[in-house]
């Protein structure tokens, strides 16, 4: 029964990813899974409630990291660890061709009330962590910067979440959308980075 919900969810996300809430039917999903429309209606009511538990099923399954496997003493080891994450297979590759993130939170927004709460909460962990590591990396004369510790963290955020975002646009690969996350980060670290040997002088 576990299974037939998440498969659900899995192919759900997946038309939901592709084309717009409207495009996708309950038909489509029902075919696409392989189920009766009586078995579907036995995990959910309406296509409504089933979007509500697939944009929850997505901030909880592929964009809520654990952070508490990452490094804790460098910010720069921190986010290359932040990548070697992404590139790992989960259950969302099948999903990443053809994949318009932006249409799909956008829809989520309007669509359910409590998205802003979803969305907040993810963001607040996230937030966290880095504010976590950006004192770290200051405390131990890893970067300079009077730049507060959040503000730094959403900097770092809002750099990955353009390119997601640009990714849906253009139609980047993972690939070209990681190396593009790298190499912002890595020039914002360079920013930051204390010059040990012009300290010492």
């Amino acid at each position: 029964m576990a299974d037939s919900k998440k498969q659900i969810l899995q192919t759900a996300l997946q038309l939901l990813m592709r084309h717009s809430y409207k495009e996708v039917s309950l038909r489509d999903i029902v075919n696409e899974v392989g189920l009766t429309k009586g078995a579907f209606y036995h995990y959910y009511t309406s296509k409504e409630e089933l979007f509500e538990e697939v944009v929850k099923y997505f901030y909880n399954n592929a964009i809520i990291t654990n952070y508490s496997s990452f490094p804790k003493d460098s910010l720069k080891e921190f986010y290359q660890h932040y990548l070697e994450v992404l590139q790992k297979p989960d259950d969302f590759d099948d999903i990443e061709d053809g994949m318009n993130l932006f249409v799909f939170l956008s829809e989520a927004s309007k669509r359910l009330p409590d998205f802003q709460e979803i969305h907040l909460a993810q963001r607040k962990k996230e937030l966290w962590a880095w504010s976590e590591i950006v004192e770290t990396a200051k405390r131990s004369k890893e970067i300079k910067t009077s730049v507060p510790n959040e503000e730094l963290a959403v900097m770092f955020l809002n750099m990955s979440d353009g390119i997601l975002i640009n990714r849906s646009l253009s139609q980047m690969n993972s690939m070209e959308v990681l190396n593009n996350i790298k190499t912002d980060w890595d020039n914002l670290y360079n920013l930051l980075k204390t010059n040990k040997k012009a300290d010492k002088e």
